[in-house]
């Protein structure tokens, strides 16, 4: 899963990146063919490291989060404007959206009217992009009056400068729009970088409704406080962490606050080669696990043979497993659980 963090000039997205990654600035890093600058975060998993020691497991693949920060272009983005617009062709395939907000002493903007002005540049290149399509479509011949109308529909919403995430849509539209990737669609999370003293302070209640209201979710992290955190050794950062009064560092938290915001599970495969944890939206079947897995997997897809983590941690092995009836055998439209382990019978 990628992430993109965006933002106006000045507001600390490398510092954000920095206190996630441990990946700091690199100089030349505003070469314009090579922009995004990519950051990894594996997801610390205590069930991940029981089935690998249990398993005698060879090797251990945690879910990894791709952070990606972007190099400025000065030419494109002035001072005080909401974003760069250089930016929008390279967020168009990521899967969520960091939006950062300084909250730090000096720099301090409102939260949600930042958010807010973010998004709206957002919202209008969706709008430019729809109307476009829609220009090209009144051109072309055949069944096209489906497209047309979706797009009509989506052209109103915008009008209004609400996001497309916000507006319902079927599965044959969404399935339309598949490959537009409209920005305004990805789910959201605002940053706000603060001071360490504010790490854990409240939302107020005017930026608490402002933002529910257009289903975003806020995840506080100090920027600079948290890079710093990569300088000590483990006992160093948990020492600070807890004159801080935070229980984690930064990276660990907003794991959890993504896979919340973006209704994310975590599922299982395991054995002796290796403990292997992989990432699945809720709601999402047992063929599309597959697929996650790999393609042929889900093309040659059988059954599969499904065990709760709960349960196969009380009873810690295959054999006992069976044994206790605690193994299911589940078809392609088997609706994935969080901590399921599977694995997969198929044929190609």
């Amino acid at each position: 899963m990628k992430s993109g963090i965006i933002g106006a000039r000045g507001v600390g997205k490398t510092t954000v990146f920095h206190a996630l990654t441990g990946l700091a600035p690199v100089a030349g890093q505003g070469d314009a063919k090579n922009r995004a600058r990519p950051g990894q975060i594996k997801v610390a998993d205590p069930r991940l490291d029981f089935l690998e020691i249990t398993y005698g497991s060879k090797k251990k693949i945690p879910v990894e989060l791709t952070m990606l920060d972007f190099a400025p272009n000065p030419k494109e983005q002035k001072e005080g404007a909401a974003l760069d617009a250089s930016l929008l062709p390279l967020i168009r395939d990521v899967d969520a959206l960091l939006i950062v907000v300084p909250e730090f002493a000096g720099r301090a903007m409102p939260l949600a009217a930042t958010v807010e002005s973010v998004e709206g540049e957002l919202v209008f290149a969706d709008f430019d992009q729809a109307e476009r399509r829609l220009e090209r479509l009144k051109k072309e011949k055949g069944p096209i009056d489906f497209e047309r109308g979706a797009l009509e529909k989506c052209l109103k919403w915008l009008e209004q400068g609400r996001p497309l995430r916000a507006l319902e849509l079927t599965a044959q539209e969404l399935q339309a729009f598949a490959s537009f990737g409209f920005l305004s669609r990805k789910p959201v999370l605002a940053v706000a970088n603060c001071d360490a003293d504010r790490a854990t302070a409240e939302l107020s209640a005017a930026d608490r409704a402002a933002l529910e209201a257009r289903g975003l979710d806020v995840f506080r992290l100090a920027g600079a406080f948290e890079s710093e955190l990569w300088e000590l050794d483990a006992a160093g950062q948990a020492e600070m962490l807890q004159a801080a009064g935070l229980a984690q560092p930064a990276r660990d938290r907003l794991i959890t606050a993504l896979y919340r915001h973006l209704g994310l599970l975590t599922f299982y495969t395991a054995g002796e080669p290796e403990a292997h944890a992989w990432s699945l939206h809720r709601g999402d079947s047992a063929l599309e696990a597959a697929a996650r897995i790999h393609s042929d997997i889900a093309r040659g897809f059988i059954r599969a043979e499904v065990v709760a983590y709960a349960d196969f941690a009380a009873l810690r092995s295959d054999a006992k497993v069976k044994e206790a009836g605690k193994l299911r055998l589940e078809g392609r439209d088997y609706v994935m659980q969080d901590g399921d382990i599977i694995h997969i019978r198929f044929k190609v």
